[in-house]
């Protein structure tokens, strides 16, 4: 006669007085030795050692048992769910966040020895479940990065609809910044474990995009947007590096990476990176690589001549093949962000103006005008009877001393324009007063 194992779902969910021995049956089967194990769990409880509980538990491998096919993901959680409310009865803050991190290594080194499909899933719900009870800053954290690598990749990827996965919502830049802000005061060590583990998620969701069989327009969205989370946490890894002086090779290493990306497309991403030529280990290239570090801020700063300029040096131009990088491609970019530029510097561009920028026929002007509406970077009109671009708006490629005081040149001519207005008005209102 066959004995079936106890589902969590029958024993757990109704809590009783015995909840803690029935949890110990669930977990046995799947150690080296059951009845030892029951043994000594049993002595712990018995002498009301919950600290003891927990450390026979992770190091006999039981959590193993919660990963196997037989139970599902609510059956798996329920049952952890209660190794978890154990912490809070320790007493002790600091045995607290030890036994708190080693329940959620034991969850990840459990996945080890299980060879099924679901098990990621299951893995990183435990771990949620620890995440919701646990309130110090720097353990959410630590577990909020731990989900994140265990995660599977449907739950990261970003450009789904929102509430299609809590994880991926919760990992938008400006809602996780708000959680971090609620946690309180965190260790800046944990906050960079948090940002590569998103930037590295990001690069599983990529792999496993590009293995689909055709790239629909569903697929090229949550591509996009991948790219751009990617990018956005690369930048915030390199954030947490406040001085030159704290630079190790983790930061060279994103440095190079983000400065790639930030390359090959600078207009998807142009928002996402402005800021990237500010950050110390993006500065710290212009000595290891150079080359690389010109190019970066030809594409946040230069315009086309400058671009021309470099290709010109075959010492530079060796940047193109070592961070593979496309070269027609750049000078695609390259034109549409000088003719950003140029838009914002003059309200009104003739034709030839722009043809000579971009060194171009005038009859393919309106075709990257076209190009650069569609990017999003700018909106303009073209009056083709008198050959010029109307602009009406465009992103600012960097804000210095010249575009401040190009600003103030448009605030004065606004207001003068205004008080014209209003003059105008006051006279017509006189004139309306004398007439009755």
């Amino acid at each position: 006669m066959t004995t079936s194992l106890p589902h969590p779902s029958s024993t757990l969910v109704n809590i009783s007085d015995d909840a803690d021995l029935r949890l110990i049956r669930v977990l046995a089967p799947s150690t080296s030795d059951p009845t030892s194990f029951e043994s000594a769990c049993t002595s712990a409880i018995s002498a009301g050692d919950v600290g003891g509980l927990l450390r026979t538990v992770i190091d006999n491998g039981a959590i193993a048992g919660l990963l196997q096919s037989s139970y599902s993901i609510d059956e798996a959680v329920s049952a952890f769910s209660l190794l978890t409310v154990y912490l809070d009865r320790l007493g002790d803050a600091s045995a607290e966040k030890e036994l708190c991190e080693a329940l959620a290594d034991a969850v990840e080194k459990a996945g080890d020895s299980i060879e099924d499909d679901g098990k990621s899933e299951k893995q990183s719900a435990m771990v949620a479940a620890l995440f919701n009870l646990r309130s110090d800053g720097n353990e959410k954290v630590k577990l909020l990065t731990k989900i994140i690598e265990l995660a599977d990749e449907s739950a990261l990827s970003p450009g789904q609809a929102r509430g299609v996965s809590a994880l991926a919502d919760m990992l938008d830049a400006s809602t996780l910044k708000s959680s971090l802000a609620l946690w309180g005061d965190i260790d800046n060590a944990e906050l960079r474990a948090l940002y590569a583990a998103v930037s590295k998620g990001m690069d599983r969701v990529l792999a496993k995009l590009a293995k689909g069989e055709a790239e629909d327009k569903t697929t090229a969205m949550k591509i996009q947007a991948a790219k751009e989370r990617k990018q956005t946490y690369m930048l915030l890894v390199l954030g947490s590096y406040k001085e030159e002086s704290q630079l190790d090779g983790e930061a060279t290493s994103y440095a190079r990476e983000a400065s790639i990306y930030a390359i090959r497309d600078p207009i998807n991403l142009f928002s996402t990176q402005r800021r990237i030529l500010s950050l110390p280990a993006v500065s710290a290239l212009q000595k290891s690589q150079p080359a690389l570090y010109d190019l970066l801020k030809i594409f946040m700063e230069g315009k086309l001549q400058d671009y021309r300029d470099f290709t010109a040096m075959p010492d530079k131009m060796t940047v193109f093949k070592s961070s593979g990088l496309d070269e027609g491609e750049c000078m695609k970019n390259m034109c549409l962000l000088s003719l950003v530029s140029l838009a914002g510097e003059h309200e009104e561009i003739p034709y030839s103006a722009i043809a000579s920028t971009l060194n171009v026929q005038e009859d393919e002007v309106e075709q990257w005008v076209i190009r650069a509406v569609s990017s999003g970077l700018m909106e303009a009109k073209m009056d083709q009877l008198r050959k010029v671009v109307l602009v009406e708006r465009c992103a600012v490629r960097q804000f210095g001393m010249t575009e401040w005081t190009a600003l103030k040149v448009r605030l004065d001519k606004w207001k003068s324009n205004v008080k014209g207005v209003l003059d105008a008005l006051e006279k017509s209102g006189a004139v309306a007063v004398d007439g009755q």
